[in-house]
């Protein structure tokens, strides 16, 4: 995870994790494929380029996006109850704003919350 964001000013909300968005690139054969024969074995981001560059594709069912394409977002655990309009949660209101910047610096698409209470 890149970037600092410690927690909410009553602890009840803290990145966490990251997820990715719309979902996880999911890799396949192909992927592994030119992993194998042209990085050493090495699946990181060129080898995956390369393979796309080659016609590999994620292999989520219908997804046409590229790996440049999917996105991550940053992972707010919530140990409080929230409502559907965050605006009514000061705490949660006030970090989120807080770690904006932050976050768009280190390229996150936005946030996902996960109730942990």
């Amino acid at each position: 995870m890149r970037g600092i964001y410690g927690k909410s000013a009553e602890s009840n909300f803290e990145v966490k994790d990251t997820i990715g968005i719309p979902h996880p690139y999911t890799i396949t054969p192909r992927h592994v494929g030119e992993a194998s024969d042209n990085w050493g074995g090495m699946l990181g981001q060129d080898a995956i380029r390369a393979a796309e560059s080659k016609g590999a594709k994620c292999g989520m069912k219908g997804c046409l996006l590229s790996y440049d394409a999917h996105e991550e977002a940053l992972l707010v655990y919530c140990y409080a109850e929230m409502s559907q309009d965050s605006k009514t949660v000061p705490e949660l209101h006030n970090y989120l704003l807080s770690i904006k910047d932050e976050a768009t610096n280190n390229d996150y698409a936005g946030f996902a919350f996960i109730k942990k209470y």
